[in-house]
């Protein structure tokens, strides 16, 4: 199950749920073991940029398939035990963002928390509102333009009187940064997902402090291998691109060797970004159905230098 649900296999992590509970395995163990011991090593390798975030989206749909499945069981139960911490997360007012919060949302499922997503443009009002229902023990904010971020301030400002003060306050975004976390009062910030799945369980006593860390994209001058391996003359790369609709993502370069991945320029991110705002499909699950790889191509060169020259055609076509 840790295998299929890294490989981002729905169907069959669905399918081996269902077989370990006819097994007599307990939700808990199931939950446990196969798919929080799963996502903690997509979140690990999403870390060190051996995945990226359309690969942890589409594992990240594997393990909600496993959870569709225990989701009526644990309910049922009502097992605390088997509960990491309750997470409520939104956008704040003014900003329309929200697929670097819904990765969180996906992966801090994965470890466990119930998570309760209000949306974006979220205001102090609609985020006491959701408070008094769900009874949170963090939450969490993010925003990506300058002109909103500061509004958390005003929901800090907001929740820090008595009977709200227990609550922990995590931010996040692409113009937030620690400084800012403590300038405003934050509990924590994440600077990427899986270190905001870390801050959360830290927050809820469930895991180590955690360690500073800034997520950096691998680079062209990075995909070049320090010490090249000797190749036979003409060795070819294979390719492959990773589109969500018709704008690329990501791709991917490899041969017998070595294999290397690289995301975009920013502005990839930013069109596929407004495209999914404009059509409504940012959603986690609508989202990830749109993502697709590529037939498979083949180039002469070593990985490191088909990869860069790739990225740089593709840049060239889309300005």
């Amino acid at each position: 199950m840790n295998q299929c649900l890294y490989e981002g296999k729905a169907k069959e992590v669905g399918e081996m749920t269902q077989a370990a509970l006819a097994e007599g395995r307990s939700v808990k163990e199931i939950l446990e073991e196969g798919l929080i011991a799963g996502m903690s090593v997509v979140g690990e390798d999403f870390k060190h940029n051996i995945l990226y975030v359309p690969e942890v989206l589409i594992c990240a749909r594997a393990m909600k398939a496993g959870m569709l499945v225990l989701k009526p069981l644990l309910s049922a139960k009502g097992d605390p035990s088997a509960q990491t911490g309750r997470l409520l997360m939104g956008t704040v007012r003014g900003d329309l963002h929200d697929i670097g919060k819904n990765l969180v949302c996906m992966m801090a499922e994965g470890a466990g928390f119930e998570v309760k997503d209000i949306g974006v443009d979220q205001s102090i009002e609609k985020f006491e509102a959701a408070t008094v229902e769900f009874k949170p023990d963090i939450i969490g904010m993010s925003a990506l333009l300058t002109t909103t971020m500061t509004y958390m301030k005003v929901v800090i400002d907001g929740f820090d009187r008595p009977g709200r003060d227990h609550i922990k306050m995590a931010i996040g975004g692409a113009p937030i940064s620690q400084m800012f976390a403590d300038e405003i009062g934050a509990d924590g910030y994440g600077s990427d997902a899986s270190s905001a799945v870390d801050l959360f369980l830290y927050l809820v006593g469930k895991g180590p402090a955690p360690v500073a860390h800034a997520r950096k994209g691998v680079t062209v001058k990075d995909a070049v291998p320090a010490s090249p391996v000797a190749r036979p003359p003409g060795a070819k790369s294979k390719i492959q691109i990773l589109y969500w609709q018709d704008i690329p993502s990501q791709l991917k370069v490899w041969d017998d060797f070595e294999e290397v991945k690289l995301d975009m320029p920013t502005r990839f991110a930013d069109r596929i970004d407004a495209q999914a705002q404009r059509l409504g499909l940012t959603a986690g699950d609508a989202y990830m159905a749109e993502l697709r790889w590529g037939d498979e191509q083949e180039r002469a060169g070593v990985p490191g230098e088909v990869a860069a020259a790739v990225r740089q055609e593709l840049a060239a076509a889309l300005p």
